[in-house]
């Protein structure tokens, strides 16, 4: 009985897969071929990331989708190391994405500029010392035409936590060097 059932549900699924193949057309078709195709194999004919049900942020391949990873290690030091969640998957890979993005997002947000970097970095002073430094990291998705081709990551934010005497966490935002204009003497002598 079970090979039986199952024998039908084949039959039907191909039935209906070779339909809507044979329908998928811009020009008539038959009136059954039409109603099989628009109400019973319509989830085939739409693509994943249109169908709110597929709605995950890889499936929109944006580069604003890209994982995210931390990065840190004891001031002074050359080598970087992996900071903690960069190897979880599921729920908790989830979270740590949700973290970084959030810590990224505070540099923007007036009153609040270095908050929970300052808070993330103080996490990790029994890990690496009272002394980090940590930056994160974009990981760009691989391009579709070339998989095998890995982009280097990219560095979004940078900073030094250290705590200071009192027991204060101090946050010192490493910025990159920008060109300034040179200083030119004007007519009047005054620079």
């Amino acid at each position: 009985m079970p090979r039986a059932v199952a024998t039908v549900l084949l039959v039907v699924y191909l039935t209906g897969l070779t339909l809507t193949v044979i329908g998928n057309t811009s020009s008539g078709s038959a009136l059954l071929v039409s109603v099989v195709k628009g109400r019973l194999f319509s989830p085939w004919m739409t693509p994943a990331w249109l169908d709110l049900g597929f709605d995950y942020f890889f499936t929109y391949a944006q580069p604003t989708d890209a994982a995210l990873r931390l990065e840190v290690r004891p001031h002074g030091d050359a080598a970087w190391q992996s900071g903690p969640g960069t190897g979880a998957t599921g729920p908790r890979a989830v979270r740590w994405q949700r973290l970084l993005r959030a810590m990224l997002a505070s540099e923007s947000e007036p009153g609040r500029e270095g908050l929970l970097p300052a808070a993330v970095g103080a996490g990790l002073f029994d890990w690496c010392g009272e002394d980090v430094d940590l930056q994160v990291l974009v990981v760009p998705q691989p391009d579709r035409q070339a998989p095998e081709v890995v982009p280097d990551p990219a560095v979004l934010y940078t900073a030094r936590v250290r705590r200071v005497s009192g027991g204060e966490v101090q946050l010192i935002k490493t910025e990159a060097r920008r060109e300034v204009a040179p200083v030119v003497p004007t007519a009047g002598g005054a620079q």
